[in-house]
């Protein structure tokens, strides 16, 4: 994604200051998104019948969620 395509959060309200930098919040963002997709994978294993598939993706994810929580709190100095 160029910068063209991709300004950050703070652009998205010109003359606000953002309480963290833009590398913080990309951490935030992707992390969230990890979350978010570790609970939707949840519900499709459970409607999937023990296909192992959606728990391989639970794993991966679970393990993308401790590497941004590690990466987070490093940056906020509470490693």
């Amino acid at each position: 994604m160029t910068t063209e395509q991709y300004q950050g959060h703070s652009s998205a309200q010109p003359g606000t200051s953002s309480p963290v930098d833009d590398r913080t919040y990309n951490v935030l963002q992707a992390l969230t998104s990890t979350l978010e997709a570790i609970d939707a994978y949840e519900g499709y294993a459970m409607d999937d019948g023990g296909d192992q598939v959606f728990q391989r993706l639970i794993a991966d994810e679970r393990e993308h969620a401790r590497l941004l929580l590690e990466e987070l709190r490093t940056r906020l100095g509470t490693a």
